[in-house]
């Protein structure tokens, strides 16, 4: 359980958009690309630079992402997006999902 599911279960503003989000984008970068998963070019509208996450071999074009650091965590996480504003293309959302 992560504390964004707490605080949206209780209707507390700011899930998934804690203190502890730099980190967890850090944590994602690392993984995803430690396990190969499909890469993904991120446009957040949170960072200055984008975020490259994924296999960096270039068998596949990148996916695209458009949209806050907390919809892109949500995203990964298998974590409900409905309600949020968000682009993808060159993937569907469950391909994201670094659980499945």
């Amino acid at each position: 359980m992560h504390a964004g599911d707490v605080r949206e279960t209780f209707g507390v503003a700011g899930a998934y958009e804690g203190a502890g989000l730099p980190d967890a984008l850090v944590l994602l970068t690392r993984t995803t690309r430690e396990r190969g998963h499909l890469p993904l070019h991120a446009d957040l509208d949170d960072l200055d630079e984008p975020l490259r996450l994924g296999d960096a071999a270039g068998d596949r074009t990148p996916a695209r992402f458009i949209g806050d650091a907390a919809t892109l965590v949500r995203l990964y996480s298998g974590r409900p997006v409905e309600g949020r504003t968000y682009e993808l293309a060159g993937a569907e959302a469950k391909e994201l999902n670094i659980f499945w």
